[in-house]
């Protein structure tokens, strides 16, 4: 599993997690990665319902923000590597979704007191049919992420 530093250069972990196989229904090792980065992280909660992470703060702040993000790419089509030109990421998630992504982990990491409570959400399944997709929840009993 790679390894995520979440408070590093954020087009460092852009580039990580580029590389990191997550075509639609196989975002399992991106997943893995995103929660155990999180994990490390004493101010968040992290919750796992399938391919989809959830980490949010819990300071009793009277308003909450939620940001999400998709984890997965559609299908490679000769777009790997993802390469660096100069200032430019290209390839596969570099626009939709990773970079966004990576924005999101770097504030969940480094946004310990944030003035709003935050949920961060990295769904599975966005590229595919709504039927599948993470950001729904249809499991929530099995992970405790009802009404969250």
């Amino acid at each position: 599993m790679a390894d995520l530093d979440l408070t590093g250069d954020v087009v460092a972990l852009t580039r990580v997690i580029c590389d990191i196989p997550s075509v639609s229904g196989d975002e399992k090792q991106l997943a893995d990665a995103v929660e155990s980065a999180l994990r490390g992280f004493a101010h968040l909660e992290v919750l796992r319902d399938g391919d989809a992470v959830v980490a949010r703060t819990g300071l009793g702040r009277p308003t909450r923000v939620v940001l999400a993000g998709h984890l997965d790419t559609v299908p490679i089509a000769a777009n790997l590597p993802v390469v660096e030109d100069g200032e430019t990421l290209r390839g596969r998630g570099t626009v939709d979704m990773k970079a966004g992504v990576a924005v999101m982990l770097q504030l969940a990491a480094v946004l310990t007191a944030p003035r709003y409570d935050v949920t961060y959400v990295f769904y599975d399944h966005e590229e595919v049919a709504a039927a599948l997709n993470g950001l729904g929840l249809s499991r929530p009993q099995s992970s405790g992420l009802a009404g969250r």
